[in-house]
């Protein structure tokens, strides 16, 4: 017998040896084995993902000696002649070269005849969408009300021009495209099998380039290996397949990020004297700016280890921003397109190199960027304006502002009468005062550098916001994975909170290192008593926590110290640990810079305040005065 192609040797016999497709298999072979057969199967999906092959299947395992069985034996006469084509009631009809209204209507007659050697007639009709609508008309009946000998599949991998009614009277099955790790284990049996010499590297760009097809990887690895049958490297697949190595790609990307048109075309000249198409020349240089994209913001998964292994295209991705990758990403989509459909496509491609080089383009990219950036802050305070006067609407102003008299009626000599009326404002105790008249300004408690550390030479009532019992509890129940979790995934927190307010406290709380953690609640340390202070406050607390549960998925508690303050608290623990002692007790934390801030007025308070004085002077009129 002569040589078979790989894709026709290693066609799967049942349903253990398919590739992916797994909702697909469990589902029929369930049908199977408990006698729940449907009259008719539409199987839809991409090229070279087994419909055909799991009809075949399929109708081996109905007409199996063992039936019923969920994977035919293979070993029957039944199953071998299915097989191999040699019995005539398995019958495989192409749709696209017998697609007229007289074919279906032989098909239609013959239907109604007995299987002459199996107990049903299996018609498989591969591309069926190809059927005219006179055909799929004369077929509507019989795939109706087929005789109960007879199981109909259909496949296709365009079902939506097959009619409703034909989709209607069918149990449909969506095949997906085989992903890439399911192509290579594939590959792998067979050059195991076949005993083919080939580069991991090479392995690999070719389940990329079967696009989900495992019959198109199988295809490209046989005609790879006819070109070197001795040993197989990633040069050889790129040379057979038309594509463009990653040094090219790096040469061209490195010509566009460093605004060198020049270079760019120069180089995608070379690359069409060596015969490559500028479709595949735009495509991968699509591909190499997807996976640089990929790998700033979401690391190595995604990204082809041919490509992850080169340490210029790590370099080039680290010195690319976001936005200038997104920018020759448009430029490259709307290239691919307008390359596709026309008949001069060298130039829309220099054009586009350009286009992507050119530093007013680029300059308008970036205004239009900053522009974004403005409308988002500019809905958002229109936001967070809307909810401002809903609180007012609902606020009774008689009753917020002071009565001018105990009396209900205001004497006329009163009201003419210079008296003042004051409106004293929310009073607070002598430390909190003191604590308020040094609060730095937000901004400033970024900059920990500049801050003072912190001692616990002098003590102060630090009432519940550092409350030691806290610490106590997270370092009695202290936990190392969970710890270790937290500090690997830290940067969550920034990346789940990309809106106002938590975007802004998720990235400062960020800045923190974690020292220590149980199950709900953690220890955080900044290098200034200021910034803890900050984030002890209970409305920022609020957001933090938020931020934190939107990163994690649960509710975490915190509290924030300076880093000296926690060293000498972990040491005190340290001491009773080695000492053997359960339920350690701490002393109370001592510091001259932290202070109680859960009972401060919010700046939400103080704005109610202010409205209410506000509302008092446009009733009352200019005799309203208020005392500061």
């Amino acid at each position: 017998m002569g040589y078979r192609a790989l894709y026709r040797v290693y066609r799967p016999k049942d349903f253990t040896e398919v590739t992916g497709q797994k909702h697909i298999t469990i589902t029929l072979q369930n049908a199977l084995q408990n006698n729940k057969v449907a009259h008719a199967y539409l199987f839809s999906g991409p090229r070279g993902t087994g419909k055909t092959s799991i009809a075949k299947i399929f109708a081996k395992a109905i007409n199996c000696e063992q039936a019923p069985v969920a994977n035919p034996c293979n070993i029957c006469p039944n199953c071998l002649g299915i097989q191999d084509g040699s019995i005539s009631d398995v019958i495989e009809i192409d749709a696209a070269s017998n697609n007229g209204v007289d074919e279906i209507r032989e098909l239609r007659d013959k239907v109604k005849y007995l299987p002459g050697y199996v107990r049903y007639k299996v018609y498989i009709i591969d591309e069926v969408h190809m059927l005219s609508t006179n055909a799929f008309n004369a077929l509507l009946k019989t795939l109706e009300e087929p005789p109960q000998h007879v199981i109909f599949i259909l496949c296709t991998t365009e079902p939506q021009k097959i009619p409703l009614t034909i989709l209607s009277r069918c149990q449909r099955f969506d095949f997906k495209h085989i992903t890439v790790g399911e192509i290579l284990m594939n590959l792998h049996e067979v050059i195991r099998k076949e005993e083919i010499v080939i580069d991991e590297d090479a392995l690999e760009q070719i389940a990329i380039f079967a696009e989900g097809g495992l019959r198109d990887a199988q295809s490209l690895l046989d005609q790879v290996h006819a070109y070197s049958p001795e040993y197989i490297k990633l040069d050889d697949v790129n040379q057979v397949c038309g594509a463009i190595s990653v040094e090219k790609q790096i040469d061209m990307a490195k010509a566009i990020i460093e605004m060198q048109p020049t270079r760019a075309i120069q180089s995608m000249n070379e690359l069409i004297i060596e015969g490559k198409e500028l479709y595949r020349i735009t495509l991968n240089l699509l591909d190499f700016f997807r996976n640089m994209l990929m790998f700033k913001n979401v690391g190595i998964t995604g990204v082809a280890n041919s490509i992850l292994s080169n340490e210029q295209f790590i370099q080039l991705a680290k010195m690319t921003s976001n936005r200038r990758i997104f920018f020759v990403l448009d430029i490259l989509i709307k290239t691919l397109n307008d390359i596709k459909w026309s008949n001069s496509p060298k130039l829309y491609l220099e054009l586009a190199f350009v286009k992507m080089t050119d530093s007013e383009t680029d300059s308008e990219a970036k205004w239009i960027d900053s522009m974004e950036k403005i409308e988002n802050r500019i809905d958002q305070l229109e936001i967070e304006s809307q909810e401002i006067k809903k609180e007012r609407a609902i606020r009774d102003v008689q009753q917020s502002v002071s009565p001018i008299k105990e009396n209900d009626t205001v004497d006329r000599e009163d009201v003419h009468s210079e008296k003042e009326t004051t409106f004293p404002e929310p009073t607070m105790d002598e430390p909190q005062a003191e604590a308020k008249a040094d609060q730095p300004d937000e901004e400033a408690l970024l900059d920990d550098t500049e801050k003072a550390p912190a001692t616990r030479s002098k003590p102060c009532n630090l009432g519940n916001t550092y409350n030691i019992e806290f610490i106590e509890a997270v370092l009695n129940n202290g936990n190392r994975d969970d710890k270790l979790y937290l500090i690997d995934h830290w940067d969550r927190l920034i990346k789940a909170n990309q809106t106002l307010p938590h975007q802004q406290y998720a990235a400062r709380f960020a800045s923190g290192a974690i020292k220590a953690s149980s199950v709900d609640k953690i220890i955080v340390t900044f290098s200034s008593a200021a910034f803890c202070n900050q984030m002890m406050k209970p409305s920022v607390k609020r957001i933090v926590r938020e931020a934190l549960y939107k990163a994690f998925n649960r509710e975490i508690d915190y509290m924030a110290l300076p880093e000296d303050i926690f060293t000498e608290v972990a040491e005190e623990f340290a001491i009773q640990w080695h000492q053997k002692k359960r339920n350690i007790k701490l002393s109370p934390i001592v510091c001259a810079e932290l202070r109680d801030v859960s009972n401060e007025v919010s700046e939400e308070t103080v704005v109610k305040e202010e409205k209410i004085v506000e509302d008092a002077v446009n009733i009352f009129g200019d005799f309203v005065k208020v005392k500061r």
